[in-house]
């Protein structure tokens, strides 16, 4: 799959989690939530007087969403977060203040967000304005 080379692209996808989450209908809706609970990188964006957090790993391919997801064997964040990197300006970084906005966040959800990200990685944030 190829990778995002906008912003508006990275939207789509953005847009994609959000109508998932929103249905709460599954598959898609455990989907989403697993997506979130397992990130490592994230953009955070504020909507609505909240923050969502987009997992890299998701919002990087074009296009994408559960079936092409869950169909692309070669799904990798070393490929997605450079990607988003070029189109943000920046690397993510971690933020203590994104952080603990990211476990309210889960929390909303209805999970209590794991200690670090996949393979005990540090979570990393691109704080994105709307």
């Amino acid at each position: 799959m190829r990778t995002v080379e906008s912003l508006n692209e990275i939207k789509v996808n953005m847009e994609t989690l959000d109508k998932y989450l929103a249905s709460k209908k599954d598959p898609e809706y455990t989907f989403a939530i697993n997506l979130i609970r397992r990130g490592t990188c994230f953009i955070a964006m504020e909507k609505n007087g909240k923050y969502r957090f987009y997992p890299s790993r998701f919002i990087g391919y074009l296009n994408n969403g559960m079936n092409e997801h869950l169909n692309n064997r070669k799904k990798d964040g070393r490929v997605t977060n450079p990607a988003i990197s070029e189109i943000i300006g920046k690397k993510p970084t971690p933020n203590p203040v994104l952080e603990n906005l990211y476990r309210e966040y889960c929390e909303s959800l209805g999970f209590i967000a794991n200690e670090k990200g996949t393979f005990g990685v540090e979570r990393k944030y691109w704080e994105v304005k709307n």
